[in-house]
């Protein structure tokens, strides 16, 4: 017989073992962060610091420290692991990817090359243009033609393709784009090329055009096809690496990936198309605000995300994070547009908006004090961490002006050392400037804070937003340190730090929904539309987006749902209609990019859900509020355009998360 203490004390364990875990991990460039969440909306979280040649090391550790810490048991992380990682954006800065050929229609390898013609800088004549990644020799053609249409006018032979196959090899080619003229209208000819590589040469990965970017203008989606390929190889390892690396430790669970476009996807997806997880990290951050904005039914905010390398803002409004096409990787001048790469895959709008905590200070040769963008990273890492690093950073400066606490260990993982700090700000910035130690800390700061605010104002600008009536939602490792100047220099009078702030991020994907996104180019003027013709070609969108949502197993396996649709099968329901039901909870956004007749750009449109009995003048009047919205007025009476057609797909995750709102 037990006594009502033991009765209850018996039943708190047996809930406590009915609590199922979701694990996050996000890998920055200094910390590694982690966080557990509960079934009953509990957070469990760490900060470890990250090694860049055992990636995998820091994630089982802590997660390894956390379970032992709050007993929990490993095989009770069964739902979902979820990572965001800094490693395809560091392939393509680095220039480490594999070694790709480019096989495109005779006469466009130039492409790549020629770009967009642009000057980024109007007052250097010699500013490099972005580099294409393909050298000319590995940039392959094969004779073909597709019309605009999608007709086909003149086929490939299987010979050709077959030898431009073969040079590829002899090059040394380690993985190939494939970007034919025109083939977002019809891919046939992409498709042969692929076929025809898995004989002759088996193994080596293919990407194409049409999958990776199915609408026109060929340098953008040369280039996103391009550096898909380019960093498919070594992603598809590196992902690969971790599920194994967490699978030797008991964690038998599929891993999950955050795309850019702030959605979660399986792994396989991911490595097929890892173009997509180009800026998962930032996508990750701004999902955890808009997920903070709508809990605490903030209209607009500024997620402000400064870690150990950089800085970066994402304007929230309404609950949803700002979606661009018009990102750039690996810019060659930080801040200026149109020195990198465009990548038009639907990216959460972040700008990278100045240093992190472990971008180093230093004098340069004209007596000016600077601050980054030189890291240090994790290893050696800010002076103050006591692990080899010499040089002064932003995180030293933080403990001499007393931001933090000399005696406390950082995030657990590092003891702070106020001497080495103190000694690098001399050495190499108080003394080359002749001012106190204090003063070249508090002049870090104010550089950096200074960088921020007007970096901000101007996307705020560029937005048509106006900051001063928006809160600051401040996190990451550095963030709140540096929150309340940022707010006083832009005039916003409200800052959020949310708690765990350190691991926002990986807050933010446990947090993010399965998402997949497509774009098809199909040129049409808004007088012109056969609206229920229309409205069939967006259904077989969404219908292939429910195929490829399905086939990545995004849909939650939570236990409830396993015996329901085995229920189902047992009582003689085929597959088809478990398929069926599942598709129709999936939730479709849809856009199309118009533009005023004769215009070169577009803006991007929202279309309601069905089409069939659409009334253009709606349509028109959706157009025109946005585009009032971002350059003041409109054209009255000018004709419109429609050039690319965008549908999103949503799957809910099947994990409630409203209980979290009390702890953010």
């Amino acid at each position: 017989m037990h006594t009502p203490n033991e009765q209850d004390g018996r039943r708190q364990e047996d809930e406590a073992k009915k609590i199922r875990y979701r694990f996050a991990f996000d890998i920055g460039g200094t910390f590694t962060d982690l966080v557990l969440l509960g079934s009953d909306g509990s957070l469990k979280t760490a900060k470890v610091l990250s090694d860049q040649s055992n990636v995998v090391a820091p994630i089982a550790n802590g997660v390894l420290q956390l379970c032992h810490d709050y007993d929990i048991d490993l095989n009770a992380i069964d739902e979902l692991v979820v990572g965001a990682t800094t490693a395809v954006t560091n392939l393509v800065i680095e220039r480490k990817g594999a070694k790709t050929a480019l096989i495109t229609t005779k006469g466009f390898r130039d492409v790549v090359a020629i770009g967009r013609e642009l000057r980024y800088d109007i007052y250097n004549l010699h500013a490099p243009g972005p580099d294409p990644i393909i050298d000319r020799a590995l940039r392959l053609e094969i004779d073909e033609r597709t019309d605009a249409k999608g007709t086909i006018v003149r086929s490939p032979s299987s010979d050709a393709i077959k030898s431009t196959l073969a040079d590829a090899k002899s090059l040394g080619a380690e993985s190939i784009a494939v970007c034919l003229l025109h083939s977002f209208s019809n891919p046939q000819h992409e498709l042969m090329v692929r076929e025809l590589a898995k004989l002759e040469c088996p193994g080596l990965p293919v990407s194409l055009s049409h999958e990776v970017l199915g609408e026109l203008r060929e340098y953008e989606r040369s280039i996103a096809t391009i550096l898909n390929a380019y960093v498919m190889p070594k992603v598809g390892n590196y992902l690969n690496t971790i599920e194994t690396g967490l699978r030797a430790i008991g964690l038998n669970t599929n891993l999950r990936v955050m795309q850019s476009n702030g959605g979660v996807i399986s792994k396989s997806f991911g490595a097929k198309f890892p173009i997509r997880l180009l800026e998962s990290g930032p996508a990750a951050g701004a999902l955890g605000a808009a997920h903070a904005a709508k809990s605490l039914a903030m209209p607009d905010l500024i997620a402000f995300d400064m870690g150990g390398t950089t800085a970066k803002a994402c304007l929230i409004s309404k609950g949803d994070p700002g979606i661009t096409t018009e990102f750039e990787a690996a810019r060659t001048q930080r801040f200026k547009k149109g020195s990198g790469l465009p990548v038009r895959i639907p990216t959460v709008d972040p700008l990278e908006i100045g240093a992190g905590g472990g971008s180093i200070a230093q004098v340069d040769t004209t007596g000016l004090l600077k601050v980054g963008p030189q890291s240090s990273g994790s290893m050696p890492g800010p002076a103050c961490y006591g692990l080899g690093g010499r040089l002064p950073t932003v995180t030293d400066a933080a403990l001499l002006l007393g931001y933090l606490d000399p005696a406390a260990r950082l995030s657990n993982a590092v003891t702070l050392s106020y001497d080495s700090a103190s000694k690098a700000m001399d050495e190499h910035v108080a003394a080359k400037l002749g001012i106190s130690i204090h003063e070249a800390a508090a002049g870090v700061h104010r550089i950096v804070c200074e960088q921020m605010a007007a970096a901000a104002k101007i996307h705020a600008v560029e937005k048509a937003k106006d900051i001063r009536k928006s809160t600051v939602l401040a996190f990451g490792g550095a963030g709140p340190l540096h929150a309340r100047e940022l707010a006083r220099r832009t005039a916003v009078k409200h800052i959020v730090v949310p708690s765990s702030s350190g691991v926002f991020s990986a807050f933010g994907l446990l947090v993010a929904p399965m998402k997949l996104d497509m774009v098809r180019t199909r040129y049409l003027k808004l007088d012109d539309i056969n609206f229920k013709e229309l409205e069939q070609f967006l259904k077989a969108m969404e219908e292939q987006l429910s195929h490829e949502l399905e086939a990545a197993s995004t849909l939650p396996a939570n236990a409830a749902e396993s015996k329901a649709q085995a229920k189902l099968e047992h009582h003689g329901k085929i597959k088809e209609d478990a398929s069926s039901q599942k598709r129709a909870s999936y939730r479709f956004v849809r856009s199309a990019d118009m533009r005023y007749v004769g215009q070169g750009f577009e803006v991007a449109t929202a279309l309601p859900a069905d089409l069939s009995m659409a009334d253009p003048n709606d349509i028109r009047a959706s157009f025109e509020t946005q585009y009032r919205r971002l350059f003041g007025s409109s054209i009255e009476g000018a004709a419109l355009e429609i050039l690319n057609w965008r549908v999103e797909a949503y799957a809910s995750q099947g994990q409630a998360i409203h209980t979290l709102s009390s702890q953010i």
